[in-house]
């Protein structure tokens, strides 16, 4: 790779990324279907594009493609189960883009594996000896053996890895298989073997002498993965049984190729995500004497996320499905607003729009979506000092009534639980009060029991406001 192209492909967007995935499978003979929305009509309880290519497999189920069939697309996914991860790690996202290719009927698993090579090698220009792979080494899953998958491991070895660069995974890493589908009541599960694809970012990330492609501390990014989907699992029976129309698919997470290409540490540094980072920085005053803990990373997340599902139509946030989902993310968001110290009234209106104008030309409803969601900050925030200032009062009599200015864990499980008051508002109210805690259950229970809104541990709690 010459140093002028490794240049070039520095300076590409995320927008630039997902466009050359589907010019490159474009000229080699896929079909280009648009996105859909966030939302789908059949389930009315839920976001249901959290993997991307939902609708090609709609589309060929009800019989409108065909055997022998080639597509791909870039998919905006969102993943609400995705959210705890925010603020912690470096390369998740709730609302993230997915580039797919698929091809259904007779497949060459080869070609599959030499296509995204090429791409991620010859058009983008990543270097091949930073490059790592896994394959499934084989194992057993709903009673059933699978072997190893030799093809992909001798793909990879034709293309010139070296034994270093290929890792063999067992059933967890290596195997892949459907979740509940569209109703969440699909009696068969389609599964099979899976390769995935990391940028190795060198040995100054690693966290021990043993770290390879798959550990999860930062040295490998995961940028891309192959499935080989020609087998169906029986849920009712266990049986195993091949597909009718079997498929392979490559995709790519535009976000983290992004990162990769401009050499950031994290995706919250590629150009479409740091702006309302230090948006966020600007604002802050203070960090109230405790650690950040990637407050302004759940910011920039979130509200992205936020602007794209109203764009789609999401509901006003309240409580349970869509609308508590919405509901979580706001709340989240006016949480590590707290945290930073930011209390002027133009910072979310400022948030959105900022938002609002480095995405205006990717979804055709956006203005349309900043409207609604300065909408449901303005209710969401009167109602959610409501509950702080109920859950305070709540707290100010459990103090008074223990008569030793302390507070129990269990007591800080029900504020948090049943009266909504994030774990870390209440962390800052105790240290903040000086109010002390004394173990009444077991340590535990505050871990399982706490409902989370942000990325500090359980345990902190407990070691805050002991000091």
């Amino acid at each position: 790779m010459n140093s002028a192209k490794k240049t070039h492909n520095q300076s590409l967007s995320t927008l630039e990324v997902g466009q050359r995935f589907l010019d490159y499978y474009q000229a080699c003979g896929y079909t280009l279907i648009p996105s859909s929305s966030l939302l789908d009509p059949s389930v009315p309880m839920t976001f249901v594009m959290s993997a991307g290519l939902t609708q090609i497999e709609i589309a060929i189920e009800q019989g409108q493609g065909h055997a022998g069939e080639r597509y791909a697309l870039s998919q905006t996914c969102f993943r609400h189960f995705d959210q705890e991860k925010i603020g912690t790690s470096p390369v998740h996202l709730s609302l993230f883009r997915m580039c797919g290719a698929i091809h259904f009927g007779a497949t060459s698993r080869k070609d599959t594996i030499k296509k995204i090579w090429g791409f991620l090698t010859d058009d983008l220009g990543l270097d091949k000896e930073q490059l790592r792979v896994t394959c499934f080494a084989g194992g057993e899953s709903d009673g059933h053996k699978f072997e190893k998958d030799s093809e992909a491991i001798q793909t990879w070895q034709a293309l010139g890895l070296s034994p270093a660069q290929i890792v063999n995974v067992g059933i967890d890493g290596g195997f892949w298989k459907q979740g509940g589908g569209i109703s969440g009541r699909e009696r068969f599960r389609k599964c099979g073997p899976s390769t995935e694809l990391f940028f190795d970012r060198g040995p100054e990330w690693r966290c021990g002498g043993a770290c390879q492609a798959g550990c999860q501390c930062g040295r490998y990014i995961e940028v891309a993965n192959v499935l080989s989907i020609h087998s169906q699992i029986d849920l009712t029976t266990q049986s195993l049984a091949p597909l009718a129309n079997p498929f392979d698919e490559a995709v790519i997470g535009v976000e983290r190729l992004a990162m990769v290409l401009q050499a950031q540490s994290s995706v919250f540094g590629i150009e479409c995500l740091a702006p309302l980072v230090k948006l966020a920085q600007a604002y802050q005053t203070s960090s109230l004497g405790l650690e950040k803990v990637g407050s302004e990373w759940v910011i920039a997340d979130h509200i992205r996320a936020l602007l794209f599902l109203a764009a789609d139509g999401a509901p006003p946030p309240g409580k349970g499905g869509r609308a508590g989902i919405i509901r979580k993310l706001i709340r989240a968001i006016l949480t590590q607003q707290k945290r930073l110290g930011i209390s002027q009234n133009d910072f979310i209106p400022s948030l959105i729009g900022a938002t609002f104008d480095l995405y205006k030309n990717q979804h055709p409803n956006l203005k349309e979506g900043q409207e609604r969601l300065l909408t449901f900050f303005a209710t969401e925030s009167d109602c959610f000092e409501q509950t702080l200032s109920r859950g305070y009062r709540k707290l100010d009599r459990l103090v008074q009534r223990s008569g030793n200015g302390s507070i129990s864990e269990q007591q800080v499980i029900d504020l948090v639980k049943n009266s909504g008051v994030p774990l870390s508002l209440l962390e800052i109210e105790l240290a903040q009060r000086s109010i002390k805690l004394y173990s009444s259950v077991k340590h535990s229970s505050v871990k399982h029991s706490s409902v989370r809104h942000s990325s500090v541990k359980h345990s902190s709690v407990i070691q805050s406001s002991v000091r």
